[in-house]
């Protein structure tokens, strides 16, 4: 008797996912999960800048209105005007 040769068989027939098809449904969860990571990069970056915004202007707000005492306020800061010049001749993003 000869070898028969058996057909392969049928993966449909069998139950098993066709990977073309499992390959189709995990793409959009993957797309998914790409857009919320950019998402949430965007948010934080968008926190961050405003919290720096927000720091700088409280900056120059605060050395403007040091730049504004008298010296009789000074004076009970324990500070000169060439301390209070020096302070608010800065730039708003230097510390």
């Amino acid at each position: 008797m000869g070898l028969r040769q058996m057909p392969a068989p049928d993966p449909m027939r069998l139950g098993a996912p066709d990977t073309a098809c499992l390959a189709a449904r995990e793409r959009p969860a993957a797309i998914l999960r790409l857009c919320g990571c950019i998402a949430a990069a965007l948010a934080t970056w968008s926190l961050r800048s405003g919290d720096t915004l927000l720091l700088w202007m409280e900056r120059v707000r605060q050395r403007r209105a040091l730049g504004s005492l008298s010296d009789h306020m000074l004076k009970d800061l324990g500070l000169s005007r060439s301390d209070t010049g020096f302070e608010s001749g800065k730039r708003f993003w230097e510390g």
